[in-house]
């Protein structure tokens, strides 16, 4: 059973639903990018224009992995949902607030420690 009080069966219903909407997103920006990663390769250009290609490349594949890290924490979200721990944080044990999940339905940690987290001051 779930920890947090906030978290209702309907509630935890509208943030499921949230995290499929997250989820079907991610997967269409990576096709998209990763679709269009292919039909650069079709193009013929000179050898200036090959030096652009790679570094959009690179780009690409930089913003390919950031989504596929969200798309990772989105499906451990779904996972939180099997054991009875979504909403959470995985650091303190303390709930969520319920605000901070409706705007990240993925989140881990509670604001406090995710601060640490993105400040270098706490592993993740």
């Amino acid at each position: 059973m779930n920890e947090n009080p906030e978290l209702t069966p309907p509630i935890l219903e509208e943030l499921k639903a949230a995290l499929l909407r997250r989820q079907a997103e991610l997967r269409q920006q990576i096709a998209d990018l990763q679709g269009n990663e292919n039909i650069a390769d079709d193009i013929p250009g000179d050898e200036g224009d090959s030096s652009v290609d790679l570094q959009g490349a690179d780009d690409s594949e930089q913003i390919v992995l950031g989504l596929q890290a969200q798309l990772a924490d989105v499906d451990h979200a779904f996972a939180k949902f099997d054991t009875g721990t979504y909403g959470i944080c995985e650091r303190c044990g303390r709930p969520i607030p319920l605000a901070r999940l409706r705007i990240l339905p993925e989140a881990r940690y509670d604001v406090e420690y995710e601060e640490d987290v993105e400040s270098g001051k706490a592993p993740r």
